[in-house]
């Protein structure tokens, strides 16, 4: 089956094309959760130092604060 496949790649150069930047797509996207995953620890380990007793934050909970950091404080550029 798979043969089959790779014969109808090589016989479409756009479908193979398609299918590349698919991968490369999934690829970026995967790199990019696995590096914010790893970026949210320090984030964690600040939180529950600085507010361990009031609340606790988990590996996703300290993900999603990084997002909306990003999103609420990211870096704006104007061109005026």
């Amino acid at each position: 089956m798979l043969l089959l496949y790779m014969a109808i790649l090589k016989n479409l150069p756009l479908l193979k094309k398609l299918v590349d930047t698919g991968y490369a797509v999934m690829l970026v996207i995967i790199l990019s959760a696995l590096v914010g995953l790893i970026l949210a620890f320090p984030v964690k380990w600040l939180w529950n130092f600085v507010f361990g007793g009031v609340y606790k934050l988990n590996v996703f909970q300290a993900w999603a604060l990084n997002v909306l950091a990003g999103i609420l404080f990211g870096q704006r550029n104007s061109n005026k």
